[in-house]
């Protein structure tokens, strides 16, 4: 496989091996409504799975497939129906994966072992067939949705399962790789990038001993400081491809490097790059999705620099969003340190709307300990107001939020934008905040885009405390979990 490197031109376009590309077998009711398509959630072909989409087609997956419109954005659930655990809302298209369902490496890893431990069949992985009785008690239920799937090893001793390894499920995944290889074939071309303006934001999750990277609000408008957020703009051309002004991907730990910025275009001749695969490999010719998506584990020398973790790559053609993580996987017989980065890449056309309007009301549906409780909240320029009673839907009128809980609420560091918008690094990266001066508070966002407007998705706050293990890694424990759904727009 091609090496990629963080410091060389560009990093986010150096791709993992390529996914076929599946082809859905035509169901009986797509013959009689042909608006109505059939896709597969594959992590092996996963059985039980409840799914419900927009267009309020829902049921449960049968060896992986499911029914979808052209546009739909799905929600899949671990149990009965969507009152189960939610495992993840993403746009609606012919193949599905753990690594689509996420933008945080880890996550999509421990997605797997979650599967794979709650697989009634664990014999035979060929299928995943889920323990829906297992599902539907209410106890279990309650501790699965206080389970933070970012942090599984710190987190896993609520539930009683025979949990399976990080190295276990990243086997698995190249084990689905090969099923869909085998399975599924297309030509389809869903994405042209030859002549069309990209950018590419890169944010750190981890550093190599498995530090949390994460953007101290104090320090917001001060000007030499960054999160550990780097951007790159590109276009790929016939006959080159050229690097515009940009901060740059160069990190220091976790912190960018403002003296590798570029400040001019960068041209560079196209036969440079013709063993890169991704956007560049297949922008003469238009991508197909095997193209744009995969998963691999690489362990093998980089020029006296082993590596040995994975790399997941996802197209997703609702939103035009091009997704590539990265997750040490940690020591082996050669490499000897931590070994523990966690990368996040997104790539998208510089035309596509990928502002999200955070002004209006939103549900926040927040799991506790030993609890699980909702609120109505108005997010507006430099404000955060909470409606002061209870309510099973949220309403639209503003005027009846009238609690002020800004304090409560400074992790949404979006709500200070000059702009009535967010940008998607805001919703994808760890910050440090402080509502007094004596107390620490640390929130992972995580928010991956669904439906064209990029508005559809579900937003993830987990609130954490971060404590030092002997190896100089970050223990990360999750105290709360809250979803978060847009219902209106700001009125």
């Amino acid at each position: 496989m091609y090496t990629r490197s963080v410091a060389t031109w560009l990093s986010a376009l150096v791709i993992a091996p390529a996914w076929a590309n599946p082809t859905s077998t035509i169901s009986s009711s797509e013959a009689t409504a042909p608006t109505i398509k059939q896709g597969f959630f594959i992590d092996s072909p996963v059985t039980g799975l409840y799914y419900k989409t927009s267009s309020k087609l829902s049921g449960h997956t049968d060896k992986g497939s499911f029914q979808y419109r052209p546009g739909d954005v799905i929600s899949f659930f671990l149990g009965g129906n969507d009152n189960g655990y939610l495992l993840t809302t993403m746009s609606s298209q012919e193949v599905l994966t753990p690594t689509m369902a996420t933008t945080k490496p880890s996550r999509s890893i421990n997605m797997t072992r979650l599967l794979l431990s709650l697989d009634s069949t664990p014999e035979n992985r060929q299928e995943i067939v889920l323990a829906n009785k297992v599902l539907s008690d209410p106890t279990f239920q309650a501790q699965l949705k206080r389970l933070d799937l970012n942090f599984l090893d710190d987190a896993k001793h609520q539930l009683n399962l025979d949990w399976v390894s990080v190295q276990e499920a990243v086997e698995h995944l190249n084990e689905s790789q090969r099923y869909i290889e085998k399975n599924f074939a297309s030509d389809e071309i869903i994405f042209e990038p030859k002549d069309v303006r990209f950018k590419n934001i890169i944010i750190k999750k981890k550093d190599w001993q498995g530090r949390a990277c994460a953007f101290d609000i104090r320090y917001q408008h001060h000007p030499r400081y960054r999160p550990p957020i780097g951007e790159v703009n590109f276009t790929i051309t016939e006959k080159s491809l050229i690097q515009h002004p940009s901060i740059g991907d160069y990190f220091q730990g976790c912190f960018l490097s403002l003296n590798h910025s570029v400040t001019e275009d960068i041209i560079e001749p196209i036969e440079k790059f013709s063993e890169w695969e991704s956007l560049v490999g297949c922008a003469e010719t238009g991508c197909t999705r095997n193209d744009l998506n995969g998963f691999s584990l690489e362990d093998y020398d980089d020029e006296g620099d082993w590596k040995y973790r994975s790399v997941a790559l996802n197209f997703d053609p609702s939103t035009q969003l091009l997704m590539e993580k990265v997750q040490g996987l940690g020591t082996n017989k050669h490499v000897k340190h931590n070994n523990r980065t966690e990368m996040l890449w997104f790539t998208y056309p510089d035309s596509v709307d990928s502002e999200i309007a955070y002004q209006g009301v939103w549900q926040q549906t927040q799991y506790l300990q030993n609890s699980m409780k909702q609120s109505c909240l108005l997010m507006r320029h430099n404000q955060v107001l909470r409606l002061p009673v209870d309510a099973v839907t949220c309403p639209t009128d503003a005027s009846l939020y009238t609690q002020d809980v800004t304090n409560e609420y400074l992790d949404m560091w979006w709500v200070n934008n000059d702009q009535p918008s967010a940008e998607l690094a805001q919703m994808n990266v760890m910050v440090r905040w402080s509502p007094s001066p004596a107390e620490i508070n640390y929130t992972t966002w995580e928010y991956l885009p669904a439906g064209k407007s990029w508005e559809q998705g579900i937003l993830y706050r987990y609130q954490q405390d971060i404590s030092r293990n002997r190896d100089g890694s970050d223990r990360i424990e999750t105290h709360s979990i809250s979803e978060f759904v847009k219902v209106s727009e700001n009125v």
